[in-house]
């Protein structure tokens, strides 16, 4: 069943796990490839695992990894080929993948590069039926992908026992979780921070790249990108316009009345983030870019806006993510002049009925700026 607009959003958002379950709803995205950590459970583990890591999440505590970013920033600029078409979201995604897998688990870039290639193995389920010999390989090369990144996992728990980040905060739990465990939710740190942040730093530089004059007004903000007005509104407008979660699963374990809609227990429901954020009667030409609409404060309504989900389960990565897409975009609009490829717009495309990906490769030119 799927749900749209304002109306049933603040049951939606607030209704609690015994109401609707986050852990069966993303079954229904990615099952349990990649284990279990906050994102996908429900109940006390929840609780406590996002108790344990919010802390380390926090608008003020997330600028620590600045330095991080900036660096991993700096070396992948110095890959991109000039004058030629460059497909901004491999570009982002490969970053947002290496950013990820070192902030949350301490890994050099050889290592991210390995587990980016499993985790890509692991995204999409194995083509094919079990017990026919395609199925049959499909998923011996799946569970060959699952056993390497738990391998690589058990590393990154022991490499980190002495630093403060995912692993010492979960040990620390009056009830502390096995390494496996602490392992599987450092993997769905990564997948959703990588995925989230990946697409919608690729998604802003190509919307920049349409409309030159807005990336030259960020290109001409002074100071701190994470407290640049132009980029903001623009970021915001980005995310509204392609959210990267289209869709956020559940599943009823009662049954509900959200607004206007009965869903029976047992019943999947995808609130749809996009089809919100592109409802006319909440913003004014809902398919264009305009990201004026936020530099002029316009007000558009409680749950008009939910690129990141809402209430008590908002993405616990919201400001290390806003952080490193405004890091990602102004140094690079700062450094390379965008321009778009000739092409219809691009859209997007969702395999697992949450997540997206562009229909085509976003392409566009870049060239440096010079003095």
């Amino acid at each position: 069943m799927y749900l749209r607009g304002t109306e049933p959003a603040e049951p939606f958002f607030g209704a609690g796990d015994d109401e609707l379950s986050h852990a069966q709803g993303w079954d229904v995205v990615f099952g349990g490839r990649f284990g279990r950590g906050v994102l996908n459970l429900d109940g006390e583990p929840h609780r406590a695992y996002r108790q344990a890591l919010v802390p380390l999440l926090r608008r003020n505590t997330v600028t620590c990894h600045q330095g991080t970013i900036t660096e991993l920033l700096e070396r992948s600029l110095l890959s991109l080929p000039l004058g030629t078409p460059v497909d901004l979201h491999a570009f982002t995604q490969l970053l947002a993948f290496k950013v990820a897998a070192r902030v949350f688990a301490g890994m050099d870039e050889h290592e991210a590069q390995e587990l980016h290639g499993l985790f890509g193995q692991l995204r999409t389920p194995p083509a094919g039926d079990l017990g026919t010999p395609g199925g049959n390989a499909a998923a011996r090369r799946v569970g060959r992908a699952r056993r390497r990144v738990r391998e690589l996992l058990r590393g990154a728990v022991g490499r980190l026992e002495h630093t403060d980040g995912p692993v010492r905060r979960l040990r620390a739990l009056p009830d502390p979780p096995p390494d496996d465990v602490i392992g599987e939710n450092i993997a769905i740190l990564i997948l959703a921070g990588y995925e989230t942040t990946g697409y919608l730093s690729a998604r802003l530089l190509w919307l920049l790249a349409r409309h030159p004059g807005e990336q030259e007004a960020i290109r001409a903000e002074p100071g701190d990108p994470s407290a640049a007005p132009r980029l903001d509104a623009a970021f915001q407008e980005a995310a509204r316009l392609h959210p990267p979660l289209a869709w956020l699963p559940r599943r009823a374990t009662a049954d509900l009345v959200l607004g206007a809609t009965r869903i029976p227990a047992g019943t999947e429901a995808f609130y749809s983030v996009t089809d919100t954020q592109r409802d006319p009667d909440l913003f004014a030409e809902p398919h264009a870019f305009r990201p004026q609409r936020f530099a002029d404060g316009e007000r558009h309504g409680r749950f008009a806006l939910t690129p990141f989900g809402a209430g008590r389960r908002i993405c616990v990565g919201i400001h290390l993510g806003t952080l490193e897409t405004k890091l990602i975009v102004s140094r690079t609009v700062r450094e390379f002049r965008l321009s778009a490829t000739p092409g219809p717009y691009i859209g997007d495309l969702s395999s697992n009925g949450s997540t997206v990906t562009p229909a085509a490769p976003l392409l566009a030119r870049l060239d440096r700026i010079c003095g």
